[in-house]
């Protein structure tokens, strides 16, 4: 079997894809504690990723929540489960929005999440509403080849929505308490950390997420507010064991949601 460090980032995604079916339970249905979300038919699907920003934003407080590309509302629903928010998820794929609405529908929680079909763009221009949180598992490939599969590509590369445009829109709709949330590859952090501090957002928190004990962090969530920090709060977050089993404190983080946990 290849190792974690030689596994290509498709087969990682793949692998990862199968792990969270498996915890729950179905083949074609992802079945968590409180919900389930279908994904065959979004940009943003069921992932690691999305999975583990959901459960690291701090909601404390919130009443107004804004996910910015929802895919199949994984996110947005973490969010209904953890708090008493109104969430607004914004989506610019059609497909995607209507099997958001459907999973949303199909959850305890339909009276508190809205689906919105626009660009970030677009939505900010409309809004008069401030957040208190405004959380996103954004595009990060700028330079990379595309897949020639749209839906795949507006959820990979930032030709749709890039750093700068969802810093600045971000910031034009956050309360001034407010926060920005992400995950990212660690490799794309340090520019999406720069690019935020010359547009007025700083790092206050970060979690770094490692994939198996002993290696390196591969990905990083990331908390921004408008209000500078004197040192930033570092966490880390272990996936797994030198023997490929769920760590204690990965089961403990991921409990409120999946199945076997």
């Amino acid at each position: 079997m290849l190792s974690v460090e030689l596994l290509t980032i498709e087969q990682l995604n793949n692998r990862t894809i199968e792990d969270l079916k498996r915890l729950g339970k179905a083949t074609d249905v992802f079945y968590f504690k409180q919900f389930r979300v279908k994904d065959d038919r979004s940009t943003m699907r069921v992932g690691t990723d999305a999975v583990l920003l959901g459960a690291a934003v701090d909601i404390m407080g919130a009443q107004d929540i804004l996910e910015i590309g929802t895919g199949c509302g994984i996110i947005a629903l973490m969010m209904a489960q953890r708090s008493d928010a109104m969430i607004d998820a914004i989506e610019i794929d059609a497909d995607s929005v209507q099997q958001a609405r459907e999973n949303v529908m199909n959850s305890p929680w339909p009276d508190r999440i809205h689906i919105f079909h626009s660009s970030f763009q677009e939505f900010t221009r409309a809004c008069s509403k401030k957040y208190e949180l405004i959380i996103s598992n954004p595009p990060y490939y700028s330079k990379s080849s595309k897949s020639g599969d749209t839906k795949r590509d507006i959820g990979r590369h930032t030709d749709w929505l890039n750093f700068n445009s969802l810093i600045n829109h971000s910031k034009e709709i956050m309360k001034e308490t407010g926060s920005l949330w992400v995950v990212l590859p660690v490799r794309e952090s340090d520019d999406f950390i720069d690019k935020a501090m010359k547009n007025g957002l700083y790092l206050n928190d970060q979690l770094k997420f490692i994939p198996r004990k002993g290696k390196e962090p591969n990905r990083v969530v990331l908390k921004l507010m408008k209000e500078k920090k004197n040192e930033v709060t570092e966490h880390f977050l272990t996936h797994r064991n030198a023997d490929g089993t769920f760590s204690e404190e990965y089961i403990h983080f991921m409990k409120a949601f999946f199945i076997d946990f």
